[in-house]
């Protein structure tokens, strides 16, 4: 358990077979779950949302999923809590969703795994941000207080960023009138005069910008410069079951994941027609990174846990170690180190320089962190020697 994944910027420091790494956000919807047939179905339904941090809106001129002798069918949604209901059915077995969402779903005992990081966003590639028209008389974070904001939702990515604003700013996400609504509908929205503002996801930044010329006040790098954005989750019994299908689905993930950062005209083509975008906006539409091995990272992981849990999302876990172990690294170990190893495992710079960042939500002793948050018996690190969040048993990046 100890071969190197990656080398960290800086010092050469190491991503071991252990390392995990995150993404983050949404509603929880719970049904009674249904035993999975004992064969895979002929095309195996995909969660999807219609945004462009997630691979498998980039299905096109490649398709690594067919490539890999799997076939997938796109199953459309808007929101996590469409998803997880379809999920939790036995309707949908696997789909992309932000992290955050990913992680309430785990803490409220939803039977998936998470063994996936697909897209991050990093200070030089910012994705969402808060905008507002140009003559609105908001130019900080702070000037924010007391107005209409319309966001994607409550258990969202941006509603967990939105966690971090007091230390970003002299307000708090509760000083905010936050509206939620699909970001498709917030130009529009904001353009009316409906809200004062609006957190907007890729391309609905972009279509504000260009129809309303509307302005950014903040990228939401400015709350939290690194965030994983995305990962890819499946039920339990489904990978149990079909093992050998959760192997290739993650492959051709990565694949993926490789692809759209390796060829972004093309990747920028297949997205905007998936999208439905026209020309201008896929051509201008802000991308996030793509993590190049799929491996989630821990220290976003405790990040976001953190964040929701200081923003009330979600209750303490009785103990998040075991359930991060069994649902993240446990299957990490299982599906996706395998497949990043046939591949052959790549550098990334983007996401070993996440590594190395100072998580604000976590600028303290990383052992006083996980026993406030609910993880026993952890060894003190010291913040100078460790920048990253270690768990016993899954370690994290040595510094």
């Amino acid at each position: 358990m100890s071969a190197l994944l990656a080398r960290t910027i800086g010092r050469t420091a190491t991503i071991t077979r252990r390392t995990l790494l995150m993404a983050a956000g949404s509603s929880f919807l719970a049904a009674t779950p249904r035993k999975l047939a004992a064969q895979p179905p002929v095309a195996i339904k995909f969660g999807r949302a219609p945004v462009n941090a997630i691979i498998s809106n980039y299905l096109g001129p490649v398709d690594f999923f067919r490539d890999e002798g799997v076939a997938i069918e796109p199953f459309r949604v808007d929101n996590p809590g469409q998803l997880f209901q379809a999920m939790a059915s036995g309707e949908v077995p696997v789909a992309e969703v932000g992290v955050a969402p990913a992680l309430i779903a785990l803490v409220r005992g939803l039977p998936f795994i998470a063994p996936f990081l697909g897209s991050c966003s990093t200070p030089e590639r910012p994705y969402e941000r808060i905008m507002v028209l140009p003559n609105a008389p908001i130019h900080t974070l702070d000037d924010l207080k007391g107005k209409k904001m319309a966001f994607q939702g409550p258990g969202t990515v941006p509603d967990m960023l939105l966690g971090a604003l007091p230390r970003r700013s002299k307000i708090r996400k509760e000083d905010i009138q936050l509206v939620p609504m699909p970001p498709p509908n917030q130009p529009d929205a904001l353009g009316q005069g409906l809200v004062d503002a609006i957190f907007a996801i890729p391309p609905a930044d972009t279509v504000a910008e260009r129809k309303y010329s509307a302005r950014t006040v903040a990228d939401a790098t400015e709350l939290v410069p690194y965030s994983g954005l995305s990962t890819l989750i499946m039920r339990r019994d489904f990978a149990e079951a079909h093992s050998d299908a959760a192997g290739k689905i993650l492959t051709a993930a990565i694949r993926f994941e490789r692809w759209i950062d390796d060829n972004p005209a093309p990747a920028r083509a297949a997205m905007g027609k998936n999208l439905a975008l026209p020309d201008d906006l896929t051509a201008t539409a802000r991308l996030p990174v793509f993590a190049r091995n799929g491996l989630p990272v821990m220290p976003n992981i405790w990040h976001v846990y953190q964040m929701l849990l200081e923003a009330k999302t979600v209750d303490p876990h009785p103990d998040p170690m075991k359930l991060f172990e069994e649902r993240i690294v446990a299957p990490t170990r299982q599906f996706t180190l395998p497949a990043v190893e046939r591949l052959g495992i790549e550098s990334d710079p983007a996401l070993e320089k996440n590594a190395r960042s100072r998580i604000p939500a976590v600028a303290e002793t990383a052992g006083s962190l996980l026993r406030r948050v609910g993880a026993p018996h952890t060894k003190a690190l010291s913040d100078h020697r460790r920048k990253a969040l270690c768990h016993k048993r899954s370690l994290a990046t040595s510094a």
